[in-house]
């Protein structure tokens, strides 16, 4: 003989509740990205950012690891010259009300950019203009250091100068 088996409505429904809270609780428990798991590299936009006398790129990222890892949405950017002084660093781009900084979960192989703007003519009274080797980015975990292409950052005469840096974002197919 079999028996039915039988579960009760509020049990059913307190298991459903519980199992909901394991599984939010594990999308927010997301590690956050190692050195190791990120590559980096620059794209010049194909023009997009070039102007009489600005330019800019595009610092791409992707998570070269096999499990999703959490960043910053506004990563620390600076970038140096070839014996590790900074000659430049990124402030955020201003931000709508709701657009508030925040990570940004990568799943593994996708891509991710944020835009840097900055002016690269010496149109300042008594400016200066550097040409960086390197990009530092600074991550919870540590930095990751990567060259910086042949591009010349102006500014006013003051030392290290600013380029406006945007959130991250995916990368569009």
């Amino acid at each position: 003989m079999v028996k039915s088996a039988r579960t009760s409505a509020p049990l059913l429904i307190m298991c459903l509740l519980v199992g909901g809270v394991h599984a939010a609780q594990a999308h927010r428990a997301v590690r956050s990205c190692k050195p190791a798991d990120l590559s980096v590299h620059f794209e010049d936009g194909q023009g997009a950012f070039d102007g009489m006398s600005h330019s800019g790129a595009w610092v791409v990222l992707a998570n070269r690891s096999a499990t999703r890892c959490a960043v910053p949405a506004l990563p620390d950017v600076q970038l140096e010259d070839a014996q590790d002084h900074v000659l430049a660093i990124g402030k955020p781009a201003p931000l709508s009300p709701h657009q508030q900084p925040s990570q940004k979960i990568l799943k593994p192989h996708a891509l991710w950019r944020a835009s840097m703007y900055w002016v690269s003519g010496n149109v300042y009274d008594g400016g200066q203009c550097v040409s960086p080797n390197r990009a530092v980015l600074t991550f919870p975990l540590g930095d990751v250091r990567v060259d910086f292409p042949a591009r010349t950052l102006c500014g006013p005469a003051q030392t290290p100068l600013t380029f406006e840096q945007g959130q991250l974002q995916p990368v569009p197919r």
